[in-house]
């Protein structure tokens, strides 16, 4: 575990800083702890490490509710004491992604990142490109964060791709409002569960389910047995966190980790432990 606490604040810098919830530093400090923990423990048994941001944004984000800026996950990545060998940065929003860039070239001008604009379910194979193939001469191993803005950005296949790498996943699993959005999905002409899922038959297990759970604890539940079957059996929805809304608490999402390996899911614990101590999360 790090000896002290990330630091996640920053400063306006004139380039775009999209606003987010206050919950955003919480996500942050959690994340910055366990790329420290991934990126150190890991940097002498790979030759080379990968990390992998599925949604990078600008760099920088603001919470809304204090003014406070905020590091964004492909800077806290940058900033670990030993940064990983390589970065990919993928973004649809042309003007996140240029202030993404000029940060990067700011801060952090030697590290070796690629960039790949556009819908990031589209361009998979270019992000296996951009990454290093394994070798029992060459040992690659991959950390992706995958923070969609909701269920319809990030689909089931874009992971199940990615995953025939060697490969960690941090994964937010957005909250769903009952009364609306679910009703919505239920509708077998709504695909956006579906293809988040990677499969419609999530319709007829709700069904059965008596009694029914919330749709985010039901979601998140079949989440975790489809990271299962691709042989991620660490971590999932037992070890998930739930951030919750600081004014209403509310749920939003959940953070799920899966991992195929337990020492993975050592560092998430570590990581979970470490943001605890700060007064986060829990």
């Amino acid at each position: 575990m790090p000896s002290e606490p990330p630091v996640i604040a920053a400063s306006d810098d004139g380039h775009e800083i999209p606003d987010v919830g206050e919950w955003a530093e919480d996500k942050g400090r959690l994340l910055a702890y366990y790329c420290e923990e991934f990126a150190t423990s890991m940097k002498d048994s790979w030759d080379e490490r990968v990390y992998i941001d599925l949604f990078a944004g600008a760099g920088k984000v603001r919470a809304r509710e204090t003014g406070k800026v905020l590091l964004g996950s492909p800077l806290l990545a940058l900033a670990v004491r030993h940064p990983f060998d390589r970065y990919i940065f993928c973004e649809q929003a042309p003007e996140r992604l240029e202030a993404l860039k000029r940060r990067v070239d700011d801060v952090h001008r030697t590290a070796q990142v690629c960039y790949i604009p556009g819908d990031v379910n589209s361009h998979t194979e270019q992000i296996l490109q951009a990454m290093p193939s394994y070798s029992k001469s060459h040992k690659v191993l991959g950390f992706c964060f995958a923070d969609p803005f909701n269920l319809k950005n990030l689909r089931f296949a874009t992971i199940k791709t990615l995953a025939t790498r060697y490969m960690d996943f941090l994964m937010l699993i957005p909250a769903m409002d009952p009364q609306r959005a679910w009703r919505k999905y239920l509708n077998p002409g709504n695909h956006t569960v579906d293809d988040f899922l990677g499969t419609p038959d999530w319709r007829a297990e709700w069904q059965r389910e008596n009694p029914q759970p919330s749709p985010s604890v039901f979601v998140a539940r079949i989440l975790d047995r489809r990271m299962k079957e691709l042989g991620f059996t660490h971590g999932g929805f037992p070890e998930a966190v739930l951030v919750r809304s600081t004014a209403k608490n509310a749920p939003l999402y959940r953070l799920g980790f899966f991992t195929k390996h337990p020492l993975g899911d050592k560092f998430w614990r570590q990581a979970k432990k470490g943001t605890s101590a700060q007064g986060k999360l829990f």
